[in-house]
């Protein structure tokens, strides 16, 4: 997973872009922040972003989720709301918008990871053991994953992150494709080369 750190630095500097903001390195502060399990208030938030509140606040649009008193619960991807995707780091149990950010997100923070997940289609349990930038185990072997290649940067969860899954078979990953015309299915081993993986904003 050599360049797993390029890939999502790439996609969220064209995210960025939108709202004039060069770095992403916050992100991975924001995300640390998260790693500790709780809720994070906005005042943190903002200490964490070198840029107007009137920036941070619309990134937190574009990128986070608020709890019922207004604290950040989720931020590009990771989340202590529960999703399919169980992303278990330092015996803390958070949560990933989709299968993609809980492989990415183990190299982008520099951690070991559990990721537990459910195939879609058939419900089957799916284990990957990661260790910031190489695959340890998965149970099963192999493992398939969807994608799609067009994202609307307003609506990333619904137009992206919702339909990237982990599949426990070839044969579950095509059920999901017949009734997914503009996603494709991709191995691990796929994921990470460069000619086979690509995303568009809309």
């Amino acid at each position: 997973m050599k360049t797993a750190k390029q890939y999502l630095g790439k996609q969220l500097n064209t995210m960025l872009s939108e709202i004039q903001l060069d770095d992403n390195n916050f992100i991975v502060n924001v995300q640390r922040e998260l790693l500790k399990g709780n809720p994070l208030p906005k005042t943190t938030f903002y200490a964490l972003i070198d840029a107007t509140k009137e920036k941070a606040d619309s990134l937190l649009e574009l990128l986070g989720e608020l709890n019922e008193n207004n604290q950040i619960t989720a931020f590009s991807g990771l989340s202590i709301t529960p999703t399919n995707h169980k992303f278990i780091v330092q015996g803390k149990t958070l949560y990933t918008w989709c299968a993609l950010d809980a492989i990415l997100f183990t190299e982008w923070l520099d951690v070991s990871s559990q990721i537990i997940s459910q195939d879609p289609i058939d419900n089957s349990l799916i284990e990957l053991n990661i260790d910031c930038d190489h695959l340890v185990s998965s149970n099963p072997y192999p493992i398939f994953l969807s994608l799609v290649e067009k994202m609307d940067s307003c609506n990333i969860r619904g137009s992206f992150c919702n339909h990237v899954f982990f599949f426990a078979s070839e044969q579950t990953a095509k059920q999901w494709l017949d009734s997914n015309v503009n996603g494709k299915i991709l191995t691990m081993e796929d994921l990470f080369e460069s000619n086979k993986i690509g995303l568009k904003c809309c």
